[in-house]
């Protein structure tokens, strides 16, 4: 597949693929998507809240079979259009209220989704129920600590709550037996740019023209690889985003 020019709109809710301005954002899904590979090969994946379509087509390169479902009618056909493969297919549903059946899937993704939802518990409790016995949620959501740092609300307006990687394990401990949390971090030249400070890649989008980091993201952003993150155990309240490991 090539990947043509993306026809959706960038609000911020969601990251797309193609827009040179969002490629650190594409690239850090990008590599939590690479992550859930590892889990997913010849499985029968959903994946819940999948955005665009971009990482449900990676899943779908070694699962056997992918369903990806989002509640953006606009979204699915967007993907139904752009990313075409036999064993991957996209459905408009509620990721509170699934028309799934129950222990059907061995893995559920759930990526940058719980923060957006009004109440995280059906959502959970709908994850839980399409595993399989042996089947493992995979949920990514951002580190409170990192991302709203000293706010009482998320910064972000299209988030409605965030958690903290502590937070997120009691969560999920309700709903899965055993629950392992790692944390998404910088390596490399973007773990260097932590220390010197020479791009802001989170608060770009908050900063005028007169900004010497406005250039800088400009001239760097392209540079981003996935391969620039990785998942670490320790340290997990200075992570970026929490990925936690749930088993059924």
């Amino acid at each position: 597949m090539t990947q043509s020019k993306c026809e959706l709109e960038l609000t911020g809710e969601r990251t797309l693929p193609g827009i040179p301005r969002e490629n650190y954002w594409f690239k850090r899904h990008v590599a939590t998507y690479s992550k859930a590979i590892e889990f997913a090969r010849e499985k029968k994946v959903v994946d819940l809240g999948c955005g665009e379509g971009y990482g449900p087509f990676m899943l779908a390169q070694h699962a056997s079979k992918v369903v990806a479902v989002d509640i953006s009618e606009q979204v699915i056909n967007h993907a139904k259009n752009k990313y075409k493969t036999n064993n991957l297919s996209f459905e408009i549903m509620d990721v509170c209220s699934l028309n799934l059946e129950d222990s059907s899937f061995d893995v559920a993704i759930s990526f940058q989704v719980a923060e957006h939802l009004e109440n995280d518990k059906p959502h959970f409790e709908e994850m839980s129920r399409i595993l399989n016995e042996n089947g493992i949620a995979i949920i990514t959501t951002p580190n409170r600590l990192t991302i709203s740092c000293g706010n009482e609300k998320p910064i972000n307006p299209f988030h409605l709550r965030e958690y903290t990687p502590e937070e997120l394990r009691k969560v999920l401990e309700k709903y899965f037996s055993h629950v392992e949390i790692k944390g998404l971090f910088h390596r490399g030249w973007l773990s260097l740019n932590d220390k010197l400070k020479i791009v802001d890649f989170i608060k770009v989008y908050e900063m005028s023209r007169f900004n010497p980091r406005f250039w800088t993201h400009r001239l760097f952003v392209n540079f981003v690889r996935a391969t620039d993150f990785q998942f670490k155990r320790d340290n997990l309240e200075n992570c970026l985003d929490i990925l936690a490991i749930c088993r059924k």
